[in-house]
This record gives structure tokens, C-alpha cells and sequence, in this order.
């Protein structure tokens, strides 16, 4: 833990600028404030979720702010040289498509309805194709990127590998957040959205396919984690490893900001959380060259909220 501790306070140390961080947090802030004013990717994006142009809605809602926090980070140091390398261009581009594929595809739905006729168990059957949809959206792409361009450039996959691991202070991390997440777990807006087995109408799909309701649980967990393990692999993985070769270790706060993005239809509190969390995982994957805390922290907590909320039912 106290390692953990000594890479944060160092990375900050080294990398902390009055302007930048005052700037980033403040348009951060603008975002969060406009979204849920407005309720903008509900009400504009998914509003026409069969619109092949929902996919660039994504595109643009993550991108451009990308761009915007590398645009301070270059004006607060001083060297614009970034923008014109087309690496960055390039990768960034490519990474961010495949986010926008991942996010606003509308072919989820038909590959549920593949899989059933009852529109009964759609809604759960629907849910669980969601989870395990990234394999398709974001784990092919990404796996065909750094087999085509990134083998020699990257020694690792995006963070994955066996060497140096110590992962027990990710553990600590997870267990000291329990008393935070109980907290949360009483507050009505939690509720709304989780547990999200629950939200998912999972009594349908028990009844009809005469299941035992436990490996059903079970089995929508794990693929929950299953989607949480592709955000890891997204967020702390592609745009840290490729992506710090031209940003150098400013990689992580742009990061941070559109990593809260991807958390405007989740409740106020979690897509604020977001920020501060993606930031100090950022610097986490950065300088232990892994993502395996991320993936330990962020199915952690996933599995707490959902226990929490079960605990509420």
C-alpha cells in the first residue's frame, strides 16, 4: 500500500501544474454540469439508437475532449509538437473509433433477438449480450491493432503480462472502499441502478426458461466482470501504452476526462468519482506498466455495489 501511495504522491509531484489541473478540472467540470442539465446523451444520442450516426455521436463526445485536455497540457508546458505527429493522429483515431463502435453500435440488439424468440427474457437476454458484446467491439479490434502496428512497440498487450505483479496492495485498496461503497449503497439514486442483475427483469428469464435463480446470478456477474475487464483494457490499456509515446506522461488526465464521459448515464456521484478514479488508475497502469490493478479495483467494486444493492432488495 504504502508503494501505491509513493507512486501517486511522486507522479504528482513531478507532473503537477497549477494551470493545467485547475483548467482540466474546471472543463470536467462544464461536461458533468452540462450533461446532467440536460441530460444530454439520453435525450440527443440514444435518443436515435438505431441511427448509424449515434456512432459518431460517441466519437465525437470522447474525442473532442480528449483533444481539448492534450491541447492544455501542450499550452500549460509549452510544446505543441503533438499535434503534429500523425501517429498520434493516427492511433487516436483509430482507438477512439473503436470506442464509438463499442458504444454506439444498434446491432445488440438484433443479435439478442438471435438468440431468443420469447420477448419475455429479451430484456435479460439483451442485458447479457451487452456485457459480452465488447469480445466483438473492443478485444478483436484492439487485438488486430497491436498485431498489425503495435507487436514491436509495446511488450506487453496493453498492460497484460506476468512479470513483477504485486497486487496485494490493489487488494487493500478494494477493502478499505467497502465502508465508502455502503454508504453510497443507501442513497436513492444508487438504487435506481443497481443491483444491475436487477434491473435487467432477470425473474422473466428464470420463470421462462424454468433456470435456478442462483447460477443465473453467478452467471450475469461474470459477465459483468467481463465488461469491466474491456474498460481496463480501453482506458488503462490503449490509451496509456500507445498513446504515451507521443503525450509522454501527461497521458493520463486526458484519459481521465473522457473516461468520465463514459460515465454521464450513471448517477452524479459515480461520474464524478470516475474522474479522480480513472486518474489515479491512469498513473497506477503508467508506472507499474500493468492493468491489472484497474482490473482488481474495478470488478471489485462493481461486485461490491451490486452485493450492496442486493442487501437493499
Amino acid at each position: 500500500m504504502k508503494k501505491v501511495y509513493q507512486i501517486i504522491r511522486t507522479y504528482i509531484r513531478q507532473h503537477f501544474h497549477p494551470g493545467l489541473y485547475a483548467s482540466t478540472l474546471l472543463f470536467a467540470a462544464v461536461l458533468v454540469f452540462l450533461n446532467f442539465r440536460y441530460d444530454f446523451e439520453d435525450t440527443v444520442i440514444d435518443a436515435n439508437y438505431d441511427s448509424s450516426y449515434r456512432m459518431l455521436w460517441y466519437f465525437l463526445i470522447h474525442f473532442l475532449p480528449y483533444l481539448v485536455v492534450v491541447w492544455f497540457a501542450a499550452y500549460f508546458r509549452k510544446d505543441y509538437s503533438v499535434f503534429s505527429r500523425k501517429g498520434f493522429w493516427f492511433f487516436g483515431m483509430l482507438g477512439f473509433a473503436v470506442l464509438a463502435f463499442d458504444r454506439g453500435n444498434p446491432w445488440q440488439d438484433n443479435l439478442a433477438m438471435f438468440f431468443t424468440r420469447e420477448n419475455t427474457i429479451l430484456p435479460f437476454t439483451f442485458r447479457l449480450v451487452n456485457r459480452l458484446f465488447p469480445i466483438l467491439s473492443i478485444f478483436i479490434p484492439l487485438s488486430l491493432i497491436y498485431i498489425l502496428f503495435l507487436r514491436k512497440r509495446i511488450p506487453s498487450f496493453y498492460g497484460i503480462h506476468g512479470k513483477d505483479l504485486n497486487l496485494k496492495p490493489y487488494f487493500i485498496m478494494l477493502l478499505m472502499m467497502v465502508p465508502l461503497i455502503f454508504v453510497a449503497s443507501m442513497q436513492p439514486d444508487f438504487l435506481k441502478q443497481y443491483p444491475n442483475y436487477g434491473t435487467a427483469r432477470p425473474e422473466w428469464f428464470i420463470k421462462a426458461l424454468e433456470l435456478p435463480r442462483i447460477p443465473v446470478i453467478f452467471g450475469y456477474e461474470l459477465c459483468y466482470a467481463v465488461s469491466f475487464f474491456h474498460v481496463e483494457l480501453f482506458f488503462r490499456g490503449f490509451l496509456i501504452f500507445v498513446l504515451t509515446r507521443y503525450l509522454g506522461e501527461e497521458v493520463v488526465l486526458p484519459m481521465a476526462v473522457t473516461y468520465c464521459i463514459l460515465h454521464f448515464g450513471k448517477p452524479l456521484g459515480e461520474a464524478v468519482s470516475s474522474f479522480f478514479g480513472g486518474y489515479i488508475l491512469g498513473i497506477l497502469a503508467l508506472k507499474t506498466k500493468n492493468i491489472y490493478g484497474g482490473i482488481i479495483i474495478h470488478i471489485g467494486i462493481a461486485w461490491l455495489m451490486e452485493i450492496f444493492a442486493f442487501l437493499h432488495i
